[in-house]
């Protein structure tokens, strides 16, 4: 019998696939059957219709997202997309196995030389291999991108491969050579650029490799130099962003047909703002990854990590030197970008965290092997197994969205309350535009309405999108937009600018559309819309949005349609959803109350506790209620 788990342990691929298989089965029991927070429903968009996302563009993404759908699954789009997030993370989890398996022949290499084998060593390193790929793939964030479609799963994978062909294309031995792994190693890294620029981050520790295996010679630079065709090669997915956008496709961020706004999208221009912007937001960041840091991997793992820490430090300084430049280059950039959900930007820090864990795992068991006691071994084997079963454990609740209909939900019930060819004014990106884009192109629900971001139409390409998708509001508003986009040219191409300027203009031509709109079809602008848009008109409370309206005494209430189904998923953006319904239903129910609609005011507190049960402002509404009954009745 123990014969057998030691064969089982030792093969390589078994184990590899096992891991992955695992780690897909747990993926999928956790992930979103619909459409989830943030950019899910753009990308999904961009996927099913061969669109063009945002910056920066994520041509790789889109074109295999678009061959996902290919597979003959049952469901809709959005639930494909989900599976294949689920699939690549798990590819991916395999593959940081076979990385850990490279790593270790890499390391020490010539201590391993001077000594004997040591007991069931193959066994022994599989198996440490094993346990840290899976403590890995259950970490948070590395579990987190396979809930939902993103673009970070096929990231994870793709600089996973091109570090593992790097690895096994160098030889600190030989003089540098054009062999097959460094070729794959090259194209992949191409690949992985065309898919998220923050490959970058790994470009450092890969040169610092080469450089410490062949050193800084003529010949190792022409080698080198040799290896760029390839690149080359893996970066002709960009191609795809200028033909495809030709076209203009029905989402088209960006419009890069043109060279210039083709530099501007895939080099992220618009997002440089939120870069290395203040020391304070760094200082911020940076305190985010200590303090979130056990989070992913729980006390206990941590403590492994730092003794493989020390471990690596002591057997192979040139592993370990190639790890610390990764882990740098990731947390220096990273902490440098201002945004909220920074997690998967840190996803590099956490690969390397995960060859730590890999070699104090490792060191442990060969601790105890060399001491011959096979009983021991195996006790000490079963209890470092229960560290990913921690992992498990403690990051299942934060990550799990298996009932996460939150989103769907919201534009569902922004949309039953919306009258038919109506204008909407929004920003929430986040919980609303972008779930209705992929409601609105892909599932053809509610094609009629048109939905404008706001924010959005600070950029010149998103003017262009309208002009493509509802060229009456354009033509309409034809001036207005044009002395916008003036201004706005000198912003865009780094000329001197007014911002005063600029906002005015922006303002004018925001409330042109809403004036122009109002004279034909209905108008609604989300609670987060500023005072200053639309101000010539009331805000009358209409389901989940405002209704504008030439008149405040507008007799034209209708019931709020409400279908809202609760989520055990809790994050900042889940508070944030639930607070915009409870601020909503509870003005609702205030304006019926208004009206002596009695009842539907309790319809509408009823369901904005349902939503935030602590929201006081309905509390106190419904307590309002109740004294009137009690009045009445007596």
């Amino acid at each position: 019998m123990m014969n057998r788990v030691r064969a089982i342990v030792a093969n390589e691929w078994f184990l590899a696939t096992a891991v992955a298989v695992l780690c897909f089965s747990v993926y999928l029991t956790t992930m979103c059957r619909t459409v989830s927070f943030i950019d899910a429903g753009e990308l999904a968009t961009v996927a099913s219709l061969l669109g063009i996302a945002h910056p920066t563009g994520y041509p790789l993404f889109t074109l295999v997202a678009h061959c996902a759908l290919w597979v003959p699954l049952g469901g809709e789009e959005i639930l494909k997309l989900n599976i294949f997030s689920s699939v690549v993370v798990a590819v991916a989890v395999g593959v940081f196995f076979k990385l850990l398996l490279v790593l270790a022949g890499l390391a020490d290499s010539q201590k391993r030389k001077r000594r004997a084998p040591l007991p069931h060593e193959k066994s022994v390193l599989r198996l440490a291999a094993a346990i840290a790929s899976l403590v890995f793939g259950f970490s948070a964030t590395v579990w987190g991108q396979s809930v939902a479609v993103e673009v970070y799963g096929l990231h994870l994978l793709l600089v996973l491969l091109t570090t593992l062909f790097f690895l096994k294309g160098i030889d600190a031995e030989e003089n540098p050579k054009i062999s097959r792994y460094l070729i794959a190693a090259a194209f992949l890294l191409g690949l992985s650029f065309t898919n998220h620029l923050t490959t970058l981050l790994i470009v450092p520790g890969l040169a610092y490799l080469y450089v410490k295996s062949y050193g800084l010679s003529r010949q190792s630079i022409l080698g080198a130099l040799k290896l760029l065709p390839f690149l080359s090669l893996g970066l002709t997915p960009y191609l795809y962003l200028p033909i495809r956008a030709g076209v203009h496709p029905p989402l088209n961020w960006g419009y890069p047909a043109e060279a210039e706004r083709f530099f501007w999208h895939v080099s992220g221009k618009q997002y440089r703002t939120w870069m290395f912007s203040s020391f304070d937001s760094a200082e911020k960041q940076l305190s985010y990854f200590f303090n979130h840091f056990s989070s992913e991997f729980n006390w206990l793992i941590i403590v492994v990590l730092l003794y493989g820490v020390w471990r690596l430090f002591r057997s192979d300084r040139m592993i370990f030197w190639f790890l610390v430049v990764a882990l740098l280059g990731c947390i220096s950039y990273s902490i440098n970008y201002d945004i909220h959900d920074i997690d998967s930007y840190f996803l590099l820090a956490y690969i390397v965290a995960g060859v730590f864990v890999f070699f104090g795992t490792l060191g442990l068991l060969h601790f105890l092997s060399g001491r011959q006691s096979t009983r021991l071994l195996a006790l000490v084997s079963l209890s470092l197994l229960s560290l990913p079963v921690a992992q498990l454990v403690s990051n299942l609740k934060e990550v799990s969205e298996a009932d996460n209909y939150l989103v769907a939900d919201y534009v569902h019930n922004v949309f039953a309350n919306i009258e038919k060819d109506a204008v909407i004014l929004s920003y929430q990106w986040d919980y609303f535009v972008a779930p209705s884009l992929y409601f609105q192109l892909v599932r053809k629900e509610r094609p009629d309405l048109v939905v404008i971001d706001k924010e959005l139409l600070r950029r010149s390409w998103y003017l262009i999108h309208l002009k493509d998708r509802y060229p009456w509001l354009i033509d309409r508003s034809e001036v207005e937009v044009d002395s916008f986009l003036g201004e706005l040219y000198k912003f865009e191409h780094d000329l001197p600018y007014d911002p005063r300027a600029i906002e005015a203009r922006f303002v004018g031509m925001i409330n042109s559309f809403v004036e122009r709109s109002m004279e034909n079809r209905q108008v609604y602008v989300g609670p987060e819309i500023e005072p200053e848009f639309a101000q010539q008109y009331f805000r009358i409370p209409d389901g989940l949005l405002f209704r504008l309206s030439h008149v405040v005494d507008n007799t034209g209430l209708r019931p709020v349609s409400i279908d809202y189904r609760p989520s055990s998923f809790d994050s900042r953006l889940t508070k944030g959803l639930r607070s915009l319904y409870a601020k909503m239903l509870t003005a609702n129910g205030a304006r019926f109350l208004t009206k002596n609609q009695s009842s539907d005011a309790s319809v509408c507190i009823e369901n904005a506790l349902l939503v935030d049960p602590t929201f006081g402002p309905a509390r106190a509404m419904k307590e309002q209620l109740i004294q009137s009954r009690r009045q009445g009745r007596e």
